[in-house]
Parts: C-alpha cells; structure tokens; sequence
C-alpha cells in the first residue's frame, strides 16, 4: 500500500499490523517461481512533496518488470526516464466532474489531461489512474463514476 494526502501515518500503522505493507519511497522484489517484479511506491507527490524515487528504485534489479504505485500521476515523466514499466496513480478522482465533450473541470493535479483518468501511456510505461470511489472537497460526482480498477498483469511469451 501507499499512503495519500488525506491519510495519517496511524493509517499506515494500522495497515502494517494487519498484514499490508506500506511503501514509503521504497521497494520490494517479489517473486513467483522463475518470474520477478519489482514494487515500489512513493510517497504523496501533490500537497507534501515528500516523494523520492530514486529512493524507490535504489534496489531494484536491473531489468526487472517494475510497478510504481504513487498516489498521484505527477512523476510520469521520471518514472518513464528511470524505467519504470507501470505507474499507477488515483488522487484526481477522475476529474470528479466531467462535462460532456470537455472532460474534467480539474485534474486535482500537476499532470496532463490524458492521466487523470483511465490508462495511459508515457514512453514505453504504461499507466493508470483510478478514479478511485471517493470523492473530495465538494462530494459530488457528475459523468464520473466511483470505480475500484482490476488490473490484470500478463507475462508476454512472445520473445
């Protein structure tokens, strides 16, 4: 898991004792049998400003299929740089408020219109943002439903 701007370190806390493990600007390799990825996470990009990526990545493997989760996509371009294979992202809602033709009215974030919302790409990353099923500051939503995403991962046999 990460941790997003509106969440306290308790949350963090209270994760790791059930089980989950908190990523903060950190990563693990995770293995299943001859397969290996690497999964890091930065910590919130948006309002604290307190992410380091290269702390993230600093272990990693050289050529390993890596996933970036960041509570915001405002690091695409870094991560895309630093070889990261899969950035995913939430903290814009959406745009929470969608109008037809337009698109959201904000992104809620420092990042290009295309990555507030659905699957995405930069270089030769992948991304997604999750629209997520809350809502913030004004809670409502309008042409944007509250989603939680299911990613599925595939291992490419073809080489």
């Amino acid at each position: 898991a990460i941790l997003g701007n509106h969440d306290r370190f308790q949350t963090g806390e209270l994760l790791e004792a059930s089980g989950i493990p908190v990523l903060f600007n950190e990563g693990v390799l995770l293995r299943h049998k001859e397969c290996s990825l690497w999964l890091c996470g930065i910590d919130e990009p948006h309002f604290y400003k307190c992410d380091d990526l290269e702390a993230a990545l600093q272990a990693r493997p050289e050529n390993t299929f890596t996933i970036l989760l960041a509570h915001s996509p405002e690091r695409t371009e870094q991560a895309a740089t630093r070889g990261v294979s899969l950035y995913l992202a939430g903290h814009t809602h959406g745009g929470q408020i969608r109008l037809p033709f337009i698109g959201a009215l904000i992104s809620n974030a420092r990042c290009k219109r295309s990555q507030i919302w659905g699957a995405w790409r930069v270089k030769n990353m992948a991304g997604h943002t999750t629209a997520g099923i809350g809502a913030t500051d004004v809670p409502v939503r309008y042409n944007c439903p509250p989603e939680a995403a299911v990613l599925t991962l595939r291992l490419d046999t073809r080489t």
